[in-house]
Formats: structure tokens, C-alpha cells, sequence
């Protein structure tokens, strides 16, 4: 199992697929943080498309 590195957090993937950029997530995220709904600059970078936060916009 892959670790992860709170710093390394860019965002979440929610449950209903809407992504979240870590300024706009909440305690209540934080706390149910899973692997499978992080988002890291490692996983950007791989991507072939950008990801922008379905609450503020922002690109992540």
C-alpha cells in the first residue's frame, strides 16, 4: 500500500464523482479521507486533462 504525504494532497474525488481542491475541503473530509478519493500533484501530473474544483473553480 501506497503511502501518502498530507502535503502531497492537492484534493478529493467526492462520492457523487465532483472533485474538491483542498482549500475548499472541510474537517468532516479530512476525517474520511480514504486512498481511493485522494487526489495528489502526483496524480495531475499524470493526467491527460486538468481538474478544476467543483466548488471554487480553481484549477488544481
Amino acid at each position: 500500500m501506497e503511502a501518502y504525504k498530507i502535503d502531497d494532497l492537492v484534493g478529493i474525488y467526492e462520492e457523487d464523482g465532483s472533485v474538491k481542491c483542498r482549500d475548499c475541503m472541510k474537517e468532516e473530509d479530512w476525517e474520511g479521507l480514504r486512498k481511493e478519493n485522494i487526489i495528489t500533484m502526483g496524480d495531475i501530473e499524470r493526467l491527460d486533462d486538468w481538474l478544476f474544483c467543483d466548488y471554487c473553480e480553481k484549477k488544481l
